[in-house]
């Protein structure tokens, strides 16, 4: 069973080695290198930019989910899961759940997924479209 909860800072650590593993491989693929520091940094930024709650399944936590209520769409900031734990509908299911809490409030959802992260595909198979683009993001949306 999959579920989310409030992250507490119990939680740094682990949040921490999710980001690292997460991000490395498409880092790399598309800025050519990892540096250690820069990382920690954008992920000190990102925590305290959102509220994160810890994916679990069946208790055991295997990724994070940070969102921010705007005034006219609710922002999916990061939908991690662990490379050993993708490909398995995990990502699927979390955002499933964040795409009815968004229907909930009458708001679409809007995300911006680093070019090279193979996530964009899980968001255009929910219906998600690009609309536009930064340096170094794709921005989308749900239209809703």
């Amino acid at each position: 069973m999959i579920l989310t909860r409030q992250a507490t800072t119990a939680d740094h650590d682990f949040l921490k080695q999710l980001h690292h593993s997460a991000y490395r491989e498409v880092v790399t693929r598309q800025f050519g290198g990892w540096v250690e520091s820069d990382q920690d940094a954008w992920f000190e930024k990102g925590l305290s930019e959102a509220a994160f709650e810890v994916i679990e399944r069946d208790g055991t936590p295997v990724g994070a989910l940070a969102l921010q209520q705007a005034p006219h769409h609710l922002f999916l900031m990061e939908l991690q899961i662990l490379p050993e734990c993708q490909k398995q509908g995990i990502g699927t299911a979390v955002l499933l759940i964040v795409l009815e809490r968004a229907a909930a409030l009458g708001l679409p959802v809007h995300l911006r997924v680093l070019h090279q992260n193979r996530a964009r595909a899980l968001y255009e198979r929910h219906g998600f479209t690009a609309t536009g683009q930064t340096q170094t993001h794709t921005l989308m949306s749900s239209g809703n």
